[in-house]
């Protein structure tokens, strides 16, 4: 994939609000200022799958060994959704030309599978 062809910005929103990019490909495309607010939303996010995981089914006889931390189990469990719920806080900033790093159209044509 070339630059040329990674597609418009609507198109990559479009992708990651399907799932099919990960939290580190999404985070390397914006500025480091709007990268920080993508990063804490998806810690919020990363936080609920994990207490909703610790609720219903703890991987310890004695509770969730990640109280108060986030577990990465819930999240290789829910894989495409939470990538989903990633794109849609990603998308949100993506969408504002200023929050896209400069060299966003180059980072993304180094991805496989687009």
């Amino acid at each position: 994939m070339t630059p040329a062809n990674v597609g418009k910005p609507e198109q990559v929103m479009a992708r990651a609000i399907e799932g099919h990019l990960t939290k580190h490909a999404l985070a390397s495309l914006l500025t480091p200022e709007s990268r920080r607010e993508f990063l804490d939303a998806c810690a919020v996010i990363e936080k609920s799958y994990t207490d909703s995981c610790a609720a219903k089914n703890p991987c310890l006889e004695a509770g969730c060994s990640c109280v108060g931390d986030i577990c990465l189990q819930p999240l290789l469990l829910a894989s495409t959704d939470y990538h989903s719920r990633c794109g849609v806080e990603w998308a949100k900033r993506f969408a504002e030309r200023a929050n896209r790093d400069g060299s966003w159209e180059l980072t993304l044509a180094a991805y496989d599978g687009l």
